[in-house]
């Protein structure tokens, strides 16, 4: 912090320093004198009468009874600065006092003594005086031997006689002394003061100020009298002050005018980096004052947003001495915020020294403006064509100078891609001489304004329809034409499908009405194939016209009722049939597809129909019904033939089983007796042609039993339920078990837990057929192997069985389903040929489907799939 002060001020100040000193160290020296004299004083008498008091309670003590003891302690009342005296016991209670308030009480509890004070004089028998200098209080302990009591024994009693002195009114007495001594110093110190500044002043200061008065005048402006003149130093000094402060104030008045005359603001800084000026432009910009401006006062007009980066900006320029140039925002002075450029110089002085900086603005409001309204119509016009629904182009010496996403889309290209195509390649080769007509009346005929259409090409040469319009303009002095485009394919295809419509209309059986839903229900609209009935629309369309008139009589009723129902439950939708009458008298039946409109109150306020000619349908569907009734008819007679065959098949079923098997049963038990009686008298042949016959016999009964099983499975009733397919299958092999022993076959199960929703009967009939049929073609293999696997699948259970035998060619698959197909011999394999015809036949009835894959010497698989 920097002080000026005057040279007056400086020798005053200097002389009552010094005295100010020569009184505060007497000052010091009066209170450390008076003070430690008057201390020493006290102590000395607190001593004489306190050992004087001691010994004479100790005497009162021994050889008498302690009356007097109050008494000698009242007669230290006199002594100097006595706060009180006491006569305490052994255990610390004040037995006489000067203060009657402490008789009877702990001293220890009242007034607590400095610490070890009362130890000390009991130990050392000697009186004992400390200083107190936090209470300002002088404290003396004198020992006073204490008359044992008479039948008490141990060790004697030792009380003190306690005198607490205060020193703070030594101290205030000591403070009042030095005070008046010193003030007998500082008298003459002051008249000395004042004779050497009355004379500084008058010989020498008022002269200097009277000269830096003068001089600051003329730096301000200010007109005064000439300074100090004369024949001395100060006056000669006066005088060239006087003529260079003429020159520098008329260079000074030079240059303010010349900036106060500037159109921009400028401005002026010191080495500290306070504005220390600013022209009159400035001042009328901000419409503020200067002292408002100065020092740092010009950044409250800056814009709090710029605020931050305007100062960053400046203190880095200011710290580094070098140029700037940056723009913020400056609050103008209607209160709006203008945009100005700011230029700063630094200044050195003729030694390279660092004087300051100087800068001026320029307002770039106008500019800003103009930019961002030029940027913001830009940026307006190419937001509309670039997000306008039409193509937009233009176009000057034949090419695409311009076109919008919109366009470039349509033609396949990219924005950058289509600019610069010459216009012929966005036409149809057919329409090329008809656009470049159209350009050449704008450009060259005086047209300003075409609209057409024509066939444009795209990028992948595929064609469609366009419609143009355009207008001439001149660019850089040349024509150009610039105008819109639009993409026409939908419209002229639903122009087409309009003429379409149209057309599908007049051919469909199917009529639109619109009636209002009053009484007669009045039409309010209908299509024009309502001729087909025999009607003009303007006909229908009369105000007394009532579409109820056209219903049946016998179907009015029914028709008005189910209308109300429909109503009365919300529907939006039904339909109706009932007959209509035609312009001839006629009636035919029609379908009625009605829909219901409501209003915002939720009121119907119209009805809209479709309504069909449905005579060919009515009178197929009562075809229909006959028919049915017909089938019915014959099905009850089929059933009860079929029944009838039946009842015949289960009777020659029961001759089959009864009958037919009674001669095998002969011929099989005469050959087994021929055989044990008289083999002996039958040679090697004989014996193997009775052989042949049991063997025979033997094939004959498992084919009646395979046929009569088969037949049982035609006429049984199919009862399904849940069954556990793993169980089924662990069963028809422990059926098996010995087989299996005696073949040496090999078994791998791969069912799941799965529960198929069958018939029980025959699904096992399936499986035995199928396990068996493995076991049989299989074994003749090196290492017979039978894999069983099952799997659910959605909606469906699929069951396999697979050998590695000898496997069949899949041409004859079809075959061996069918009922005594066999593609080996009997000799070679066994069987009736019944047992996969019987595995079809089961898939069949439970909903099911039964094939096979294979292939010669590769083993054979086959699949059952059941629904569930």
């Amino acid at each position: 912090m920097n002080v000026n002060l005057s040279l007056r001020q400086l020798l005053l100040g200097l002389v009552v320093v010094f005295g100010l000193l020569v009184a505060g160290g007497q000052f010091t020296f009066i209170m450390y004198t008076y003070t430690g004299e008057l201390l020493a004083e006290i102590r000395q008498v607190v001593r004489l009468a306190g050992g004087s008091l001691a010994a004479s309670l100790e005497a009162d003590q021994q050889e008498g009874d302690g009356r007097y003891a109050q008494r000698l302690v009242e007669r230290l009342a006199p002594l100097p600065h006595l706060a009180y005296a006491a006569f305490v016991d052994d255990v610390g209670v004040v037995r006489h006092a000067t203060a009657e308030e402490l008789v009877g009480q702990r001293l220890a509890a009242v007034d607590p003594p400095p610490a070890m004070l009362f130890d000390r004089a009991r130990q050392q028998m000697v009186g004992q005086v400390l200083d107190d200098d936090a209470r300002r209080r002088l404290w003396a302990a004198f020992p006073v031997r204490m008359q044992t009591e008479e039948g008490q024994a141990g060790e004697p009693r030792t009380g003190l006689l306690v005198l607490v002195t205060d020193t703070a009114v030594i101290q205030r007495d000591a403070l009042r002394r030095a005070l008046e001594q010193t003030l007998v110093v500082l008298i003459p110190v002051f008249l000395l003061s004042v004779g050497i500044g009355f004379l500084a002043k008058l010989l020498l200061t008022d002269r200097i100020e009277q000269l830096l008065a003068y001089t600051r005048s003329q730096v301000e402006g200010r007109n005064l009298p000439l300074p100090v003149t004369g024949r001395d130093e100060l006056g000669q000094l006066g005088e060239r002050l006087a003529a260079l402060m003429r020159s520098v104030v008329e260079s000074r008045d030079f240059h303010v005018h010349l900036l106060d005359g500037m159109p921009n603001p400028i401005w002026r800084a010191g080495s500290d980096g306070q504005r220390d000026y600013l022209n009159r432009a400035w001042l009328q910009f901000t419409g503020r004052t200067l002292e408002q401006e100065l020092g740092e006062g010009w950044t409250a007009g800056v814009h709090p947003q710029d605020i931050e980066a305007c100062l960053a900006a400046w203190r880095e320029s200011f710290a580094a001495r070098r140029p700037f140039s940056l723009e913020y925002r400056l609050r103008y002075r209607d209160g709006t915020y203008h945009w100005v450029a700011d230029h700063g110089e630094p200044v050195f002085g003729p030694a390279g020294e660092f004087i300051g900086f100087v800068g001026s603005c320029f307002d770039l409001q106008a500019q800003k403006e103009s930019a961002a309204a030029i940027a913001a119509s830009e940026a307006r016009f190419r937001g509309l064509v670039e997000r306008s629904l039409v193509g937009v182009y233009l176009i000057q010496d034949g090419r695409i100078v311009y076109a919008n996403p919109r366009l470039a889309d349509w033609f396949g290209y990219a924005e950058d891609q289509i600019a610069g195509l010459p216009v012929d390649d966005l036409v149809a080769d057919e329409d090329v001489m008809l656009v470049r007509e159209m350009l050449r009346q704008r450009l060259e005929a005086g047209v300003q304004h075409l609209n057409y259409g024509f066939r444009a090409r795209r990028r992948d040469g595929s064609v469609f329809p366009v419609e143009v319009f355009g207008s001439r303009i001149d660019i850089d002095g040349r024509p150009a034409v610039i105008g819109t485009l639009l993409d026409v394919t939908e419209r002229e295809r639903d122009r087409a499908a309009l003429a379409a419509a149209a057309e599908v209309v007049e051919a469909s059986p199917t009529v639109l009405f619109r009636w209002a839903p009053t009484d007669g229900w009045p039409v309010r609209y209908v299509s024009e194939n309502v001729h087909r009935w025999g009607y003009r629309v303007a006909d229908m369309l009369d105000t007394g016209f009532r579409f109820a008139d056209l219903v049946h009589p016998d179907d009015l009723a029914r028709v008005g009722e189910e209308v109300a129902a429909h109503l009365a439950d919300g529907r939006n939708e039904y339909v109706q049939e009932y007959r209509l009458r035609l312009a001839d008298g006629s009636y035919t039946w029609i379908e009625d597809l009605t829909s219901v409109h409501r209003d915002e109150a939720g009121q119907v306020s119209h009805f809209e129909g479709l309504i069909t000619d449905i005579s060919e349908r009515h009178a197929a569907q009562e075809a229909l019904k006959q028919l049915n009734a017909e089938l019915e008819e014959r099905v009850e007679q089929r059933t009860r033939e079929l029944a009838a065959l039946n009842k015949e098949l289960e009777t020659f079923a029961y001759s089959v089983s009864h009958d037919l098997k009674a001669p095998l049963r002969g011929i099989d038990g005469y050959s087994h007796l021929l055989l044990e009686d008289h083999a002996g008298q039958l040679d090697e042949e004989g014996r193997l042609f009775l052989g042949n016959i049991r063997a025979g016999v033997k094939q004959m009964g498992r084919l009646i039993d395979d046929l009569l099983a088969y037949a049982r499975l035609e006429r049984r009733n199919l009862q399904n339920s849940d069954i556990r397919l793993p169980d089924m299958v662990r069963g028809i092999l422990a059926e098996r078990g010995g087989e299996l022993e005696q073949g040496g076959a090999r078994v791998e199960l791969e069912v799941p837990d799965i529960t198929v929703r069958a018939d029980a009967d025959g699904l096992a009939q399936m499986l035995r057929n199928l396990i068996d049929n493995a076991f049989k073609y299989s074994r003749d293999a090196a290492s017979p192997l039978v894999r069983i696997g099952a799997a659910a699948a959605e909606g469906s259970c699929h069951i396999w069985v697979q050998d590695n035998g000898i496997g069949f060619d899949m041409k004859f698959h079809d075959r061996i389903f069918e009922i005594f197909q066999r593609l080996q011999r009997a000799e070679d394999y066994g069987g009736t040929g019944i047992g996969l015809a019987m595995v079809r036949r089961a898939a069949t009835r439970m909903g099911g489907k039964v094939w096979a894959e294979s292939a010669p010497g590769e083993g054979a698989t086959f699949h059952v799939e059941l629904p569930q």
